[in-house]
This record gives structure tokens, sequence and C-alpha cells, in this order.
């Protein structure tokens, strides 16, 4: 292997390393929350009905068949995220590599650094669904788009031909994987087609390239078709009726969605909101300042590229911008599902903050990019001290600690309990399943009996209201004032009523007290 080719791939390989360092950090530290669950009980089911499971709600069952052996591993928090952090960091690999070939190595280090120090990409990488592994595989495609908006002659050769095959190569097979893993890269695919028809506009030869359009697109479809098939006999609701838990679409809503996967803040897992940066927030609308102009430097820089910016802007564009209208009938837009986009937006940012850097000397343009790399690492390490997912597993061992027999169990959320037993000896989870009270009468009704009552306030998927004191204050009024209160983290409160015991007061500062 010559040394140009080492040095080639060297600096890919480099970043992927650091990429995966920093998603190794404390990968099974965090405490699953819903969607982890779902994942986790899917994969321990047996292969035929893991696949019947995952057409029934709506999600293809490739990644889920992927995560199944490890979850036999043991430490499932660290395994079943053990892919995800793999293909975050393969994805800044890849925005390296697209970056390079379009604006060069500084543009290749700075994309790879904004996507690789992103909290929301570093978050995705630590969760047990496929949301790198999407990524990984539009960037893929979005290599194989990007290969052959840059020799267009080529592109539209025929396909036995190696030079149009490369490229149409990798458009085919990470799209086609890309919608084989996961109904929302449908989108992906329609990005490219708009990407495509500018370049055929743009082509010499454009019946040649419409012709290997035509081509691949049937490829894909044949590939994907009879999945979809099975998904659409199998699925018990429509993809609409899946999403009525996402809040209205507001300016709220936008600025925790855009934030948070293009501006470097951190997002709470199950709430729709940004977590509190403190006295980061002046360098953080520092570094948005940077990154808007950075993509506005590279959209006009690259004008003259027609195809290479149709490529990259619209697989960065396509899919905020159609989600965002489509909320506007019902809403849709949740940072996870725009995720993606957040690659080609880093190449972009990258190419364009390049293109200023190059006109400062060596040393000041190294001490910039210096600069740039403190202020990012010093954001996300925020990340790793924040509580971003409620701390279940805190509350499961401190009611199977507490609990005693004939007690009851009421828990706010519909979907707490299952996070409960995830956490629980199998015994504890045993009596927890028995002694559960589906509602507040039922718990106002074992009061009356004299039961001791223990509530759970906190949530386990995402909501809009994930303030466990309010929903404490509305129920004290069903089941009288608590002789205990306890908070299992920040997000979770514990409550016990007992109707034999006096309560006690409530000191300063106790969890629970106004």
């Amino acid at each position: 292997m010559t040394q140009e080719r080492l040095e080639r791939l060297g600096w890919p390989g480099l970043v992927f390393g650091l990429a995966l360092v920093l998603r190794l950090i404390g990968l099974g530290a965090r405490p699953f929350w819903l969607d982890e669950v779902f994942t986790l009980q899917r994969t321990a089911l047996p292969p035929a009905k893991l696949v019947l499971d995952s057409f029934q709600n709506h999600h293809l069952p490739f990644y889920f068949l992927l995560l199944r052996p490890l979850a036999m591993l043991g430490n499932f928090q660290f395994w079943l995220r053990f892919p995800s952090a793999v293909f975050g960091a393969c994805a800044v690999a890849l925005v390296y590599v697209i970056a390079e070939r379009v604006g060069g190595r500084l543009a290749a280090v700075l994309s790879a650094l904004f996507l690789g120090l992103s909290p929301a990409s570093l978050a995705y990488s630590q969760e047990a669904r496929s949301y790198t592994l999407i990524m990984t595989l539009i960037l893929v495609g979005l290599y194989g788009v990007v290969r052959l908006a840059q020799d267009l002659p080529a592109a539209a050769r025929p396909l036995r031909e190696r030079a149009a095959r490369l490229g149409w190569g990798w458009f085919i097979l990470g799209t086609a994987g890309a919608v084989d893993v996961l109904p929302d890269s449908l989108i992906w695919l329609v990005s490219a087609n708009l990407i495509f028809a500018v370049l055929i506009f743009q082509a010499a030869d454009r019946r040649g390239l419409a012709r290997n359009l035509m081509i691949a697109d049937l490829i894909i479809v044949a590939l994907a078709a009879p999945f979809y098939v099975l998904l659409e006999l199998l699925q018990l609701k429509g993809f609409v009726a899946t999403l009525a838990w996402v809040p209205p679409l507001d300016p709220a809503r936008l600025w925790y969605s855009f934030g948070s996967v293009y501006f470097m803040y951190i997002a709470d897992a199950t709430s729709f909101r940004l977590l509190d940066h403190g006295y980061q927030v002046p360098l953080l609308v520092g570094v948005d300042v940077l990154l808007v102009a950075a993509v506005a430097t590279a959209a006009w820089t690259l004008r003259r590229r027609p195809g290479i910016l149709a490529a990259l802007g619209l697989s960065f564009l396509v899919l905020p911008v159609a989600l965002t209208l489509f909320s506007l009938w019902h809403p849709v837009l949740v940072p996870r599902y725009i995720f993606w986009s957040a690659a080609p937006f880093s190449v972009l940012a990258g190419v364009g903050a390049a293109v200023a850097l190059h006109r400062l000397r060596p040393w000041p343009r190294a001490l910039s990019v210096a600069g740039l790399t403190l202020v990012l690492t010093a954001n996300l390490a925020s990340y790793y001290q924040a509580e971003t997912k409620p701390r279940w597993d805190l509350a499961a061992q401190m009611l199977a600690a507490e609990m005693a027999p004939g007690d009851v169990v009421y828990v706010a959320d519909q979907y707490g309990p299952k996070l409960l037993k995830v956490y629980m000896p199998p015994l504890k989870a045993r009596e927890l399943k028995a002694s559960l009270a589906t509602s507040l009468p039922d718990a106002k009704a074992a009061m009356a009996a004299g039961k001791r009552v223990w509530s759970v306030y906190g949530t386990a998927g995402q909501t809009t209201d994930p303030r466990p004191k309010k929903a404490l204050y509305a129920n004290i009024g069903a089941l009288g004032t608590p002789v205990q209160v306890q908070a299992a983290g920040q997000k979770i409160l514990i409550v016990l009523n007992d109707p034999t015991a006096q309560p006690q007061p409530c000191q300063p500062g106790q969890a629970g007290c106004s």
C-alpha cells in the first residue's frame, strides 16, 4: 500500500477513532428511557416474533435483528448502545471524507469537529435506536452523489463502466440500506432525486444521466418494496396515527429541534426543552453566529459549483423544511426525525469556515481551530454531566428497598412500570406487578382500605410537561398529604402516603415542598 493511500485512509481512521472514544465515554451510564426499553423488549423476542412486532409497530426489523445477539451479553445499557456509538463515529469519518472531496483537509477537519463534538450527535450515538445507523447509510449515499456531481460526464456513462459504477454504487448501497432500516429515510430518496434533477439540467448527456438515475431508483425500490408491502399489511396503526404524542408546532418547538440538531444545544430526552446552559450561552451564541456565517459562506463559494451546492444544500434543507411544513397540518417535527440532516449541514459549515480561515496566516489559523475545538469540547463536557434522561434506575432501586408486602404502587406515567421493572430484581419486579394501582381512583381506594401507597411521578417518554412536582400537587387532594417525599434524580419524585401515620413536617428545600 502506497504512502499516499495510507495517508488518505489514515486521517478518516484517526477521526473515527477519536469520535468513537468520545461516544464510548459513559455509554452505559445513563438509564434507558421509553424508546430504548422498547428496543430492549423487542430484541428479547424470538426472531419471528421480533420481525412481526417490528412491522406491527411501523418499524422495519433489520436494526433490531442486528442488536439481538448483543442483548445477551450482559450489560444491556452498554451493548445495545454500542452499535450506535460505532455508527456515530462512522458518520463523523464520512463527513470528513465528503468535506475533504469538496473543500480540502481544513474543511474536512472543521466539518468533523462540528458533527463529532455536537451534543445531539453524541446523544444519538449513546441511544439504543437506529438514528446514527441511518445517518451513516445516508452519508454513504451522499458520498456517491458528490462523486457523481464532481464528474457529470462519467455519471452519465453506462453503469457497466467503472467510472460510473463507483458513484452510482455508493448511492444505491447507502440509500437502499437506509430505506430498508427506517421508513423515515424515504425523504433522503426524495432529496437525492431533487439533487439529480439539478444535475441532469446541468449535464451534457442528460439522457444518460436520467437513464442511470431511473435504473438506480428501480434497484432501490426493488430492494425495499417487499418490506414496505409487509409494513402496510401488518402495521397496527398508520404512520400519522403513531405521532399523536408530538405537540403542535410553535417557536419553542422549532428552536428545541433546530437548536439541538444544528446549533450545539443539549436537549432533554423526554421533554421538548433544551437544558439550561447558564454561563455557556454567550459562547454558544458565538458558535451559532459562526455556523450561520459559515454555511452562508459555503453557499456563496459553491455557487460556481452548482452540482455540489445542490448535493449538500438539498440534502440538508429538504428534510427540515418538509417536516416543518407538514407540521402545519400534523405535528411531526422532533429532533430525531431531522437528525441525519445535521451531517450535510456540518459539511457546509466546515467548507464555509475553511474558506474564511484560509485568509489567515498559518499560526492564527491554527489558533482559531484550537479555540473552536476548546469551546465545542467544553460544551460537550456539559452533556456528560447533564441528566438528560430520567433516573428510573434510581427510582426502581429506592422502591425495591422500601416497599413492604401489602403496599400499593401508583405510577402517574402509564409507561413508567415498564422502566421500573427493567431495573428491579426479578422478585421485586413481580411484587411491583402484583401491587400496581392502574389509576388514581384505585390508589385512593387502597388508601381507604388502610394500605400504604407509593406514588411515582416522572415521565417515561416524551411529554410537554415533565415536571413531577406539578403532578404531585395535583394529586395531593386525592391521596392526602404525603408522609415522605424522595427524589430519584432531578425528574422523578417518589411519594409515600400512609393512612396510619402522621405526616412529617415539610423541611425547607425538601423535594416536593413549595
